[in-house]
């Protein structure tokens, strides 16, 4: 509670400059996309103590460490911070910065890089006692040298496992405050994690691990001061709107789930000749995907959408987008939420055409040809010919695409 009471603390200020933007842009009639800066406090944190038997951590501490202790074993700090519940819908992050408090420890300067990491862990009830460099008996839930959650679920690496590159580094010398200052990487770290709460793990501190009594102690976010706790500052960028698209790719959707893949949006004037006036791509599996605009202005728009196989199709009927506002379409309920009405029904729901490989917005011998002669030569990978998503270029691909191909499928639009 104390933890969550701090983080509302933090971005009340940040949520009454938001509502003062909004009321001023809906009044003007001007461009929503505005930058904006929030900062949090960690929601988690835990240090991993180097054990054979994995049974040591620190959850409730009021210090992480990172570096080796003066018995020579290794300790690496963990963090997380709560973003997707506070960023809108949306946010292009432009800007990450790191601040922590060293209590103590070694003397010297030592470099501590940030390590984004890769499984999800724990923080149970465990707290140490004095200065904590040697931890405790671990708790239930907790994180420690072996296990992402003792005593159940173990790390693929003792260690924590955590990504090979370095999102950023800090040179650490006496007490007082460091600030890990913002990269490309860990810009990159705060996106991803804003646009897929599964995957916001947090950063693993990489200390000195050279030699022993190089460790840094580091004030936790049980930390009895407030202002001495991990903070994040994020400097955002607000779109003028977006769309949640709903959708299925007829060679991906197997019934049960959608092979995952690229997908653009683009926005059309509503009226001939329909320019594009913003696009955006993203990754979307069996659940659709988010699509955010920064340049259009408020209005009615077609949507069309590209995949690099399948039949450009186009909203029913033009969908008015209010700055501000983040709307869902589904094509997948009724083929009628398509233009002219172009799609097909596969295991009871409604998918955009496969075949079209080659983007002529017509799927017809040239695909077949194309798609057939990769089949024959056995061809694998991420290829414009795979039509049903499985890396392989084969008889279903061929299948599918003669299909289509015999039905005359073509681009429908305005």
């Amino acid at each position: 509670m104390k933890k969550l009471t701090g983080i509302l603390k933090t971005i009340l200020s940040q949520r009454i400059i938001i509502a003062a933007l909004m009321l001023n842009v809906f009044q003007s009639g001007s461009a929503f996309s505005v930058q904006d800066t929030i900062k949090l406090t960690a929601l988690q944190d835990n240090t991993l103590y180097e054990d054979a038997a994995g049974s040591i951590s620190n959850g409730q501490g009021k210090y992480l460490y990172s570096g080796k202790g003066s018995t020579g074993l290794i300790r690496r700090a963990l963090v997380r911070f709560m973003l997707v519940e506070f960023l809108p819908p949306c946010s292009k992050i432009l800007n990450v910065s790191l601040k922590m408090h060293l209590s103590g420890g070694a003397a010297a300067n030592k470099t501590i890089e940030l390590r984004k990491i890769k499984e999800s862990w724990g923080e149970g009830n465990s707290d140490a006692p004095g200065l904590e460099e040697n931890g405790t008996a671990a708790s239930f839930f907790d994180a420690t040298w072996k296990h992402r959650y003792y005593n159940t679920d173990l790390w693929s690496s003792a260690g924590g496992e955590y990504s090979a590159v370095s999102s950023g580094n800090a040179t650490v010398g006496g007490p007082g405050f460091y600030t890990w200052n913002s990269t490309p990487q860990m810009v990159s770290d705060v996106q991803e994690w804003a646009d897929n709460q599964s995957v916001a793990l947090g950063w693993l501190l990489l200390g000195d691990e050279t030699a022993s009594s190089t460790a840094k102690r580091f004030h936790s976010s049980e930390s009895d001061t407030v202002t001495f706790v991990p903070e994040i500052t994020v400097i955002y960028q607000t779109s003028n709107f977006g769309i949640y698209v709903d959708s299925f790719i007829e060679g991906f959707w197997d019934g049960t789930n959608m092979i995952g893949d690229t997908i653009k949006v683009k926005l059309h004037s509503s009226v001939s000749p329909y320019a594009v006036l913003d696009s955006d791509l993203t990754f979307c599996e069996t659940y659709g995907g988010q699509f955010c605009f920064y340049n259009a202005p408020q209005g009615n728009y077609y949507i069309s959408v590209h995949h690099r196989n399948t039949i450009e199709t186009w909203s029913k009927y033009p969908l008015f987008f209010m700055l501000g506002d983040n709307q869902y379409y589904t094509f997948k309920d009724s083929a009628s939420k398509a233009y002219g009405d172009n799609e097909v029904l596969k295991f009871s729901e409604y998918c955009f055409y496969s075949g079209d490989v080659n983007q002529d917005g017509t799927i017809d011998a040239s695909d077949v040809s194309e798609t057939d002669n990769d089949a024959f030569s056995s061809l694998s990978g991420y290829v414009r010919t795979d039509v049903t998503g499985d890396d392989f270029v084969d008889a279903a691909d061929v299948s599918i695409v003669d299909n289509n191909a015999f039905n005359s499928v073509s681009v429908i639009s305005p």
